[in-house]
């Protein structure tokens, strides 16, 4: 049963600069260094939260006029810039499978998929950010949660969940960066023969990886990771937007055509959820983001972000997957990247482009948790290890992730398996249980329907953890 008794220490830090905590009635503030407390056993695990000491906030140190005019736009830890981090997650790899989710799913199935899915991703972070409030800001992110809550161990098995989901993903991001090279080689008329086969396109992938993936995952800190946020955003609407023009003067006129459908059955309408909720896995960052708001970390502007960000992203995914569906109709790939020319149109080639630096901007971002993991499970500091070890750490994982997305069957394998398995229980379980177990929750504190959400809520996680893995694994290997 959920414990109902609060969980956390009387004080509660809401503030890199500052600690708020309450003496009866009155708000107390203090000094409080991230440093030195709720540090947990990662040394330094949300190193993005923090403000170094002897730096000001990038709005303030930044001489450059193009960071100035985006500090202006995107001011540090405000409401814009909340929306941008956790639309720049988002928006990932599920962009370039969206099409070929509304060909299996159906068009009126996949609006539905894609608006039950948007409303449960914004309860899920509304309700990781209740638990934070409940918890008074000491455990500050899912590990911390999941071994403060739940009990000890507990923190390794959400870590673990946590560690397989950015595996996969980023798994699936080396596949992606396959499908996105696959017709930029074939289409170009100055390709050998070799470099248009298979072996050709691991070994560019495996350039690529040299070069551009490897640098970008071994420094120790990412900072300013809003401009990141912005430009990938940027890229990916400019994405969409190719996507829907090339559907106009193509496809889309057209019309409904060959085994295009509005509903699909069977194993293959399932299939398409766990695309759907791979496209939604943002809350690996709500902690990051919860914890940098200015003037302080608030659950309404949490929620109120999350809910602009995902109705954003959830109109992308519906441009892409409609107008791309409509374009190649029963000929869409997988990746909708393997359907067009870029050489045809330049428009297109600058669209790839974009893509590949997004790929590799989501890439180093989504290595963050999973060294964290292992800083976690070898019981490292991040600042105090040498950086000799942290590179034979990095790179080799780096490495594995490689190999395995070269060789996986398709890109909608690792987006399918990630979001299924690890989906059901980063989007639905754990964010239910971390606010039940927060302390306090009962049907009468919280009323009817959050009582009901919640246990929808995780009931549907499994769900989605049951059938989602289940037709994913049927429809990659058995239903050929």
């Amino acid at each position: 049963m959920p414990r109902t008794h609060a969980v956390g220490d009387e004080r509660a830090p809401y503030e890199h600069g500052d600690a708020y905590y309450q003496e009866g009635d009155v708000t107390v503030q203090q000094d409080y260094n991230p440093k030195k407390s709720d540090m947990g056993d990662y040394g330094k695990p949300m190193e993005a939260d923090a403000v170094p000491e002897d730096s000001e906030p990038p709005q303030q140190q930044s001489d450059n006029r193009l960071f100035s005019f985006v500090n202006r736009i995107v001011p540090y830890g405000g409401l814009a810039s909340n929306c941008f981090s956790l639309g720049s997650v988002t928006l990932g790899g599920g962009i370039i499978s969206m099409a070929d989710s509304f060909r299996t799913s159906g068009i009126t199935m996949a609006f539905i998929y894609l608006l039950v899915v948007t409303i449960i991703t914004i309860y899920s972070m509304y309700l990781i950010g209740m638990a934070t409030k409940k918890t008074k800001g000491t455990l500050r992110n899912f590990e911390e949660m999941g071994g403060g809550l739940f009990g000890k161990g507990w923190d390794y098995f959400v870590g673990a969940i946590l560690f397989i989901s950015c595996v996969g993903t980023a798994i699936g991001y080396v596949s992606a960066l396959g499908t996105l090279m696959t017709p930029i080689l074939k289409e170009s008329p100055h390709t050998s023969d070799y470099f248009k086969s298979d072996n050709g396109n691991h070994l560019v992938v495996t350039i690529f990886w040299a070069f551009l993936l490897v640098p970008v995952v071994i420094p120790k800190h990412i900072n300013s990771i809003r401009y990141v946020s912005v430009f990938g955003v940027c890229m990916v609407l400019y994405f969409v937007v190719t996507i829907v023009v090339h559907s106009c003067l193509n496809g889309l006129k057209k019309g409904m055509r060959g085994n295009m459908a509005y509903f699909t059955t069977g194993n293959q309408a399932i299939y398409g959820i766990s695309i759907f909720i791979f496209g939604y896995m943002c809350q690996s960052v709500v902690y990051s983001v919860y914890f940098e708001m200015k003037p302080r970390p608030s659950v309404r502007q949490l929620t109120v972000s999350s809910t602009i960000a995902m109705f954003v992203c959830m109109v992308f995914y519906i441009f892409a997957g409609l107008f791309g569906y409509f374009d190649f109709a029963d000929d869409t790939k997988g990746s909708i990247l393997e359907n067009f020319n870029p050489y045809e149109d330049v428009y297109m080639m600058v669209a790839y482009m974009g893509m590949l630096v997004k790929i590799c901007a989501a890439y180093a971002m989504n290595m963050v948790p999973i060294r964290n993991f292992l800083y976690h499970c070898l019981r490292w500091d991040l600042e105090t290890n040498p950086y000799w070890k942290h590179v034979l750490l990095i790179v080799p994982t780096s490495a594995v992730v490689l190999v395995a997305g070269l060789f996986i069957p398709s890109v909608n394998l690792a987006f399918g398996l990630v979001g299924s398995i690890t989906g059901g229980f980063v989007g639905f379980i754990f964010p239910a249980l971390f606010w039940m177990y927060s302390g306090d929750w009962s049907l009468k504190t919280v009323g009817f329907w959050h009582w009901i959400s919640c246990y929808l809520l995780i009931v549907c996680g499994v769900i989605a953890i049951v059938f989602g893995t289940i037709a994913t694994v049927y429809s990659s290997f058995f239903d050929v």
